[in-house]
Protein backbone atom coordinates (compact mmCIF):
# COMPACT_ATOMS: atom_id res chain seq x y z
CA UNK A 1 0.00 0.00 0.00
CA UNK A 2 2.87 2.73 0.75
CA UNK A 3 4.75 1.48 -2.22
CA UNK A 4 1.05 2.20 -4.05
CA UNK A 5 0.97 5.64 -2.29
CA UNK A 6 4.93 6.75 -3.14
CA UNK A 7 4.07 5.77 -6.98
CA UNK A 8 0.74 7.76 -6.78
CA UNK A 9 2.35 10.81 -5.40
CA UNK A 10 5.23 10.52 -7.77
CA UNK A 11 2.66 10.73 -10.60
CA UNK A 12 0.67 13.29 -9.32
CA UNK A 13 3.83 15.29 -9.00
CA UNK A 14 4.60 14.85 -12.36
CA UNK A 15 0.92 15.46 -13.74
CA UNK A 16 1.13 18.79 -11.98
CA UNK A 17 4.86 19.85 -13.69
CA UNK A 18 3.25 18.94 -16.99
CA UNK A 19 0.16 20.89 -16.20
CA UNK A 20 2.29 23.67 -15.08
CA UNK A 21 3.98 23.60 -18.10
CA UNK A 22 1.41 23.76 -20.06
CA UNK A 23 0.08 26.49 -18.14
CA UNK A 24 2.94 29.14 -18.38
CA UNK A 25 3.00 27.72 -22.12
CA UNK A 26 -0.35 28.99 -23.13
CA UNK A 27 0.51 32.15 -21.58
CA UNK A 28 3.05 33.30 -24.41
CA UNK A 29 0.00 32.39 -26.63
CA UNK A 30 -2.65 35.50 -27.67
CA UNK A 31 -5.69 34.53 -27.98
CA UNK A 32 -8.18 36.06 -30.38
CA UNK A 33 -12.08 35.75 -30.22
CA UNK A 34 -14.22 37.08 -33.60
CA UNK A 35 -14.96 40.40 -31.86
CA UNK A 36 -11.18 40.96 -31.09
CA UNK A 37 -10.73 40.44 -35.23
CA UNK A 38 -13.49 42.65 -36.35
CA UNK A 39 -11.69 45.17 -34.25
CA UNK A 40 -8.43 44.74 -35.67
CA UNK A 41 -10.39 44.58 -39.23
CA UNK A 42 -11.96 47.43 -38.73
CA UNK A 43 -8.67 49.19 -37.09
CA UNK A 44 -6.60 48.58 -40.21
CA UNK A 45 -9.36 50.35 -42.49
CA UNK A 46 -9.47 53.53 -40.25
CA UNK A 47 -6.68 53.74 -37.01
CA UNK A 48 -9.08 57.02 -36.36
CA UNK A 49 -12.25 55.35 -36.19
CA UNK A 50 -13.70 56.30 -32.48
CA UNK A 51 -14.14 53.36 -30.03
CA UNK A 52 -17.58 54.49 -30.27
CA UNK A 53 -18.14 53.74 -34.13
CA UNK A 54 -16.24 50.60 -33.83
CA UNK A 55 -19.07 49.37 -30.78
CA UNK A 56 -21.88 50.67 -32.83
CA UNK A 57 -20.30 48.22 -35.80
CA UNK A 58 -20.19 45.06 -33.86
CA UNK A 59 -23.03 45.70 -31.08
CA UNK A 60 -21.01 45.89 -28.25
CA UNK A 61 -20.55 48.71 -25.81
CA UNK A 62 -17.88 51.73 -26.16
CA UNK A 63 -16.54 50.48 -22.88
CA UNK A 64 -16.10 46.66 -24.12
CA UNK A 65 -14.40 47.88 -27.39
CA UNK A 66 -11.89 50.13 -25.28
CA UNK A 67 -11.42 47.40 -22.99
CA UNK A 68 -10.74 45.13 -25.72
CA UNK A 69 -8.51 47.32 -28.19
CA UNK A 70 -6.23 47.92 -24.29
CA UNK A 71 -6.11 44.34 -23.69
CA UNK A 72 -4.95 43.55 -27.70
CA UNK A 73 -2.35 46.73 -27.52
CA UNK A 74 -0.92 45.25 -23.95
CA UNK A 75 -0.68 41.84 -25.60
CA UNK A 76 1.11 43.11 -28.43
CA UNK A 77 -1.30 42.23 -31.19
CA UNK A 78 -2.08 46.09 -31.55
CA UNK A 79 1.86 47.30 -32.03
CA UNK A 80 1.21 50.61 -33.22
CA UNK A 81 -1.38 52.89 -35.01
CA UNK A 82 -0.30 54.10 -38.42
CA UNK A 83 -1.53 56.06 -41.11
CA UNK A 84 -0.98 56.15 -44.71
CA UNK A 85 -0.43 59.37 -46.82
CA UNK A 86 0.11 60.40 -50.23
CA UNK A 87 2.57 62.95 -50.34
CA UNK A 88 6.47 63.34 -50.92
CA UNK A 89 8.13 63.72 -47.46
CA UNK A 90 11.36 63.02 -49.15
CA UNK A 91 14.12 65.88 -48.92
CA UNK A 92 14.49 67.30 -52.18
CA UNK A 93 18.02 67.72 -53.90
CA UNK A 94 19.10 70.57 -55.91
CA UNK A 95 22.07 71.47 -58.04
CA UNK A 96 23.24 73.74 -60.17
CA UNK A 97 25.46 72.95 -63.40
CA UNK A 98 27.36 75.23 -65.34
CA UNK A 99 27.68 74.14 -69.06
CA UNK A 100 29.62 75.67 -72.20
CA UNK A 101 27.97 75.22 -75.11
CA UNK A 102 28.61 75.61 -78.67
CA UNK A 103 27.03 78.62 -79.56
CA UNK A 104 25.75 77.74 -83.01
CA UNK A 105 23.49 75.39 -82.08
CA UNK A 106 22.59 77.14 -78.53
CA UNK A 107 18.62 76.98 -79.89
CA UNK A 108 19.13 73.27 -80.28
CA UNK A 109 20.82 72.85 -77.11
CA UNK A 110 18.36 74.78 -75.18
CA UNK A 111 15.40 72.76 -76.78
CA UNK A 112 17.24 69.69 -75.61
CA UNK A 113 17.66 70.89 -71.85
CA UNK A 114 13.92 72.17 -71.68
CA UNK A 115 12.99 68.47 -72.43
CA UNK A 116 14.87 67.44 -68.96
CA UNK A 117 12.17 67.01 -66.63
CA UNK A 118 15.10 67.55 -63.73
CA UNK A 119 16.18 70.95 -65.22
CA UNK A 120 13.92 73.37 -63.06
CA UNK A 121 15.89 76.82 -64.80
CA UNK A 122 18.14 77.73 -67.33
CA UNK A 123 20.19 81.05 -67.20
CA UNK A 124 22.71 82.38 -70.17
CA UNK A 125 25.25 83.90 -68.61
CA UNK A 126 27.47 86.84 -70.38
CA UNK A 127 30.64 86.49 -71.47
CA UNK A 128 32.25 82.97 -71.62
CA UNK A 129 29.87 81.66 -68.78
CA UNK A 130 27.80 79.87 -71.17
CA UNK A 131 24.35 78.63 -69.54
CA UNK A 132 24.01 77.91 -65.77
CA UNK A 133 21.18 75.22 -64.80
CA UNK A 134 19.40 74.43 -62.13
CA UNK A 135 18.17 71.07 -61.37
CA UNK A 136 15.78 69.24 -58.95
CA UNK A 137 16.26 65.80 -57.82
CA UNK A 138 14.66 63.03 -55.33
CA UNK A 139 17.60 61.41 -54.35
CA UNK A 140 21.56 62.78 -55.13
CA UNK A 141 21.89 58.84 -56.58
CA UNK A 142 19.80 60.63 -59.44
CA UNK A 143 22.50 62.70 -60.05
CA UNK A 144 25.01 60.89 -61.83
CA UNK A 145 22.62 58.93 -64.35
CA UNK A 146 21.23 62.47 -65.03
CA UNK A 147 24.71 63.94 -65.92
CA UNK A 148 25.43 60.84 -67.88
CA UNK A 149 22.29 59.64 -69.55
CA UNK A 150 20.84 62.80 -70.20
CA UNK A 151 22.71 66.38 -69.95
CA UNK A 152 26.06 65.12 -71.44
CA UNK A 153 24.50 63.06 -74.26
CA UNK A 154 23.41 66.21 -75.66
CA UNK A 155 25.95 66.94 -78.65
CA UNK A 156 27.68 70.51 -78.20
CA UNK A 157 28.05 71.05 -75.03
CA UNK A 158 31.12 70.78 -72.19
CA UNK A 159 30.09 70.46 -68.34
CA UNK A 160 32.30 73.02 -66.46
CA UNK A 161 31.03 72.68 -63.08
CA UNK A 162 28.52 71.13 -60.59
CA UNK A 163 27.68 71.82 -57.09
CA UNK A 164 25.50 70.84 -55.39
CA UNK A 165 22.92 73.76 -53.45
CA UNK A 166 23.50 73.22 -49.43
CA UNK A 167 21.55 75.98 -48.09
CA UNK A 168 18.88 78.74 -49.62
CA UNK A 169 19.52 82.04 -48.07
CA UNK A 170 16.27 83.99 -49.70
Amino acid sequence: MYELINKLSYFTSRANKVLLNFYQITQNFKIMDIIDQKILELLKENSRISFNKISENINKTEATVRRRVKRLKDEGIIQKFTIDYDIDTGQKIYATIKIEPDFKDVKRILKELLSIEEVSNIWRLSGDCGLLLKVDLDSIEKFNPLIEDKISQITGIKIIETCFITDVIK
